[in-house]
């Protein structure tokens, strides 16, 4: 307790404090308005409001992530689709397809990517077979659009499965620059997890050198889809310069023709560039 003044005034302002000298008073500042960085009682004041704000910052930027998040048409991560007996023509180039007799699901038919097992492709047996109506059977997958048979058989079609005498022609869509990733489409439909990114480079390179279609997956949809078979301009396969685009961002531009449901972007792949 301070001793007792004996002057007749000793006020201060709100907050302060007094000290007494005698005949005489003298007014300090409140110990409480003091700020020491150093001291965790500074921020006991306002430690509810900086609480308050990380958590309303959380919750609000947890919000966002999952209206962001709900608006993306996400493709899935991919799916074995199992063992699959598919009746259709072959297309040699640029890489090996099926594509299948239209029906309800797919009025202007459905076209299926050919692999071979391990990292090689089937150009030597579709060398053989282009232009045939073939029954295929193997190991089906599926990720978004694009379907790919993992062929275990490749055999003329029976007499009993007829269909059109030949598969359908090229549409031409137009010039296209496009935003995307270059992927084996064997991996990136489900058979590897990660099927893509710089992980996935090396495995990648290996499956496209053997012969595994290349699929370039689109930042944006293109005719509604982000899957687009590769080729060279000249519609065949994508030369050695693939490699050093494969698993990385990359912005092309090229032509963009449809087969059935298949979009193919015919690209020189060497000019490629980081968007």
């Amino acid at each position: 307790m301070l001793p007792r003044c004996l002057c007749d005034e000793c006020l201060c302002d709100e907050g302060g404090w007094v000290e007494c000298l005698g005949d005489k008073c003298r007014c300090e500042m409140s110990r409480r308005h003091f700020f020491i960085g150093w001291s965790p009682a500074s921020a006991r004041p306002i430690a509810a409001f900086l609480a308050a704000v990380v958590v309303s910052g959380l919750i609000g930027l947890g919000g966002l992530a999952m209206a962001l998040g709900s608006r993306v048409d996400d493709p899935g991560a991919g799916d074995i689709t199992g063992d699959r007996v598919l009746t259709g023509m072959l297309v040699e180039f640029p890489y090996p397809v099926l594509v299948l007799d239209p029906d309800e699901t797919y009025p202007a038919g459905h076209a299926v990517l050919l692999s071979g097992g391990g990292k090689r492709g089937v150009q030597g047996e579709a060398a053989k077979l282009a232009g045939q109506r073939l029954q295929i059977s193997g190991t089906g997958v599926r990720r978004g659009s694009i379907d790919m048979l993992l062929v275990g058989e490749m055999k003329a079609a029976p007499a009993s499965a007829s269909g059109p005498p030949q598969a359908p022609a090229l549409v031409p869509m137009g010039e296209w620059r496009l935003t995307g990733e270059i992927c084996d489409g064997k991996c990136v439909t489900g058979v590897m997890r990660p099927g893509n990114g710089l992980a996935h480079k090396a495995c990648a390179n290996v499956c496209i050198m053997g012969g595994v279609p290349p699929v370039l997956v689109t930042t944006s949809k293109v005719a509604g889809t982000n899957f687009l078979l590769m080729g060279d301009p000249a519609g065949k396969a994508l030369p050695d310069a693939f490699r050093d685009h494969v698993g990385l961002p990359r912005q092309m531009e090229g032509t963009v023709e449809r087969i059935a449901d298949l979009l193919i972007f015919r690209t020189d792949v060497s000019r490629a560039v980081v968007p």
